[in-house]
């Protein structure tokens, strides 16, 4: 065996979710989806693979839901194969060259993902129903969750900034003396008052900035630019920006489905907003 190899087989939860964050980069979200709720299994055969010295002939066995084994196609398999091998350390002198799919006959878990719930409920649809959630709404939702899960990493970035910033200036009085017109205040109002009555329900935050609407958080920023213009260009570089992504947070928020055009706004005003904060290089 060679000296630059480790052989070492690597952790299967991580493998598994690496190959799926390497499916999603290149686009393929439907295939990455199939490896949601699955387990692997990593195993090497005693003969080389042939394909590098010394390497190793190692395969993958993904332990499968029973609702989603007959959605693996010959392009899916091939796809999966392929970012087997990318996942897989280089040092580690294991050549994956070949997948396996089999079913998998435990519960991964008692409280199944709600993704995971609806893929049940539509495989008992009857066909006489089953217009009523069709394969494109169910897969259109699942790409619509991710853009929701990058828009809620936004919203809260803000938040937090506009806290972080005010209690700078203010210490721990920064509530009182951050400026909020009448409209913002009776909604924070409002929902404080609804979490109260209705207990059920998760709190949404400690901050009253929790309580604030996405598009009302510019109308903050402006209120209060005395404090806020040392961290921006200017006023309208940081409204134009967050008035784009509400205005894509609204149509996700009503479930509509928006296109790369939208998805490219998001990504990009995210990314200049936390560079213009000096949070990334």
């Amino acid at each position: 065996m060679s000296e630059k190899f480790t052989y070492d087989i690597p952790d299967s939860n991580l493998y598994l979710k690496g190959v799926i964050a390497l499916l999603r980069s290149k686009n393929e979200i439907k295939i990455a989806d199939l490896l949601i709720g699955c387990k692997c299994d990593i195993s090497h055969a005693s003969q080389f693979s042939r394909r590098r010295y010394d390497a190793f002939y190692t395969w993958i066995k993904f332990y499968v839901p029973l609702s989603k084994l007959e959605s693996f196609s010959e392009y899916a398999k091939h796809r999966i194969l392929e970012e087997c091998n990318a996942a897989m350390p280089d040092i580690s002198g294991l050549d994956v060259m070949k997948i396996e799919i089999s079913p998998l006959l435990e519960e991964i878990s008692e409280e199944p993902t709600l993704s995971v719930d609806l893929e049940k409920i539509s495989a008992e649809l009857t066909n006489k129903f089953a217009q009523i959630l069709p394969p494109e709404i169910l897969n259109n939702g699942k790409e619509m969750a991710e853009v929701y899960l990058y828009l809620y990493c936004i919203e809260n970035s803000l938040r937090i900034f506009i806290e972080s910033v005010a209690k700078e200036k203010y210490g721990d009085d920064w509530t009182s003396k951050l400026k909020m017109n009448r409209s913002i205040k009776d909604s924070i109002s409002r929902l404080r008052d609804l979490e109260g009555r209705n207990k059920w329900l998760s709190i949404r935050g400690k901050s009253e900035l929790f309580l604030v609407d996405f598009k009302d958080l510019g109308s903050i920023i402006s209120q209060n630019w005395d404090i806020f213009k040392p961290h921006f260009p200017d006023l309208n570089w940081i409204e134009s920006k967050i008035g784009e992504l509400a205005q894509c947070r609204n149509l996700v928020a009503h479930n509509s489905y928006i296109d790369d055009h939208e998805k490219d706004i998001i990504r990009v005003n995210y990314r200049s907003i936390l560079k213009q904060i000096g949070v990334i290089e």
